[in-house]
C-alpha cells in the first residue's frame, strides 16, 4: 500500500473511534446498569395495583369461606346422621387431637407467603414465619406449583411442603 492509503486508513479509524466515544459517552445508556436498581430495590405498587390486590384477597378468602361453610354444613349433616350409630366412638374421639384437612389453592403467580398464610389461617401450622424459613433454608419456595392441594394437620413441614410442590 502506498503512503496516502495508510494515512487515509488511519484517518478513518481515528474518525470513526472519535463517534464511538462521543456515542458511549451522551447517548449510551447500558442495559445492565438500568436493570440492577430494580433487582435490588422492591417496586411500589401503584394505587390501583394495591386496591386490585386488596379486592382479590379479600374475593379469595370470601370463596375459601364460603367453601369451609360448605364442607361443614356437609359434614355436619352426615354426622347428625350418623351420631346415634356412635355414641362410644365419640367418646374415644375426644380424647385424639382433631385432625383439620384442607385444600390449599395455588393460583399462577402467587408468592410462597399465600400459601404459607392459608395454612396459618387453616390452623395446619401454628407459625407462618417459621414454615416461610423452612422453605427458603430447602430451596422449596421456587418448586411449589399452582393447583389445589389437600393438606392436614398431621403433617409435618416436609410433607407439606411436598404435598405443595406436586409430589
Amino acid at each position: 500500500m502506498s503512503r496516502p492509503t495508510l494515512r487515509y486508513l488511519a484517518v478513518g479509524f481515528l474518525v470513526s473511534a472519535i463517534v464511538l466515544a462521543g456515542y458511549r459517552l451522551f447517548l449510551y445508556e447500558p442495559a445492565a446498569a438500568a436493570k440492577q436498581p430494580a433487582s435490588n430495590e422492591t417496586v411500589e405498587l401503584s394505587e390501583e395495583e394495591l386496591s386490585y390486590k386488596e379486592k382479590y384477597e379479600q374475593l379469595l378468602a370470601e370463596t375459601e369461606v364460603a367453601n369451609l361453610s360448605k364442607e361443614s354444613s356437609d359434614t355436619a349433616e352426615s354426622a347428625s346422621s350418623e351420631e346415634p350409630k356412635e355414641t362410644d366412638s365419640s367418646e374415644k374421639d375426644s380424647s385424639e387431637p382433631a385432625v383439620t384437612k384442607t385444600t390449599i389453592i395455588i393460583n399462577n403467580g402467587d408468592p410462597s407467603s399465600v400459601a404459607v398464610q392459608q395454612l396459618a389461617d387453616q390452623g395446619i401450622i401454628e407459625n407462618s414465619s417459621d414454615f416461610e424459613k423452612f422453605l427458603d433454608e430447602n430451596n422449596y419456595v421456587s418448586l411449589l406449583r399452582p393447583g389445589s392441594y389437600e393438606v392436614t394437620s398431621e403433617m409435618d413441614s416436609q410433607q407439606i411442603a411436598e404435598a405443595l410442590m406436586g409430589r
